[in-house]
């Protein structure tokens, strides 16, 4: 993976209490990220390259174990997966957020939703039909 950036195309997102929840209202699905998933979500707002998001982990928890490092990893290529990330040019070496509270590294963990899909995908003033009226539903994994 080269670098990679957040695609806010169709992504919104929020920090509730250390927990980021984004919404895609391209799929339908929304995402509970818990852990340490605030710090690399931060760390993705601007184009970087994951192996410079991992140094700065370890700068920052100098305990990181290559299982920690590992979770990391899985948990960007998730994102990947879910489309939520989208190949980008590095750069800057990005820092550890400043997070008030941060204690020891607590592995990411991504939750992912989908039993609000059809709602979320509901376009009611653009998806109408002129004879058959409003809203009409789209199937999902159409764009």
């Amino acid at each position: 993976m080269s670098g990679v950036v957040l695609d806010e195309t169709n992504l919104s997102s929020e920090i509730f209490d250390g927990e980021v929840v984004a919404v895609n209202f391209a799929t339908g699905k929304y995402y509970g990220m818990k852990g340490s998933a605030q710090l690399i979500w931060e760390m993705l707002r601007e184009p970087v390259d994951p192996t410079m998001i991992e140094m700065a982990l370890r700068t920052g928890y100098p305990d990181l174990d290559d299982d920690d490092i590992a979770s990391v990893q899985r948990f960007l290529d998730l994102l990947v997966e879910e489309g939520i990330l989208l190949p980008a040019s590095p750069i800057a070496s990005p820092k550890l957020p400043d997070i008030p509270n941060r204690a020891s590294f607590v592995r990411p963990e991504l939750e992912i939703h989908t039993d609000l899909q059809e709602l979320i995908v509901l376009d009611p003033i653009h998806d109408v039909d002129p004879s058959g009226g409003w809203p009409l539903r789209r199937e999902l994994g159409d764009s």
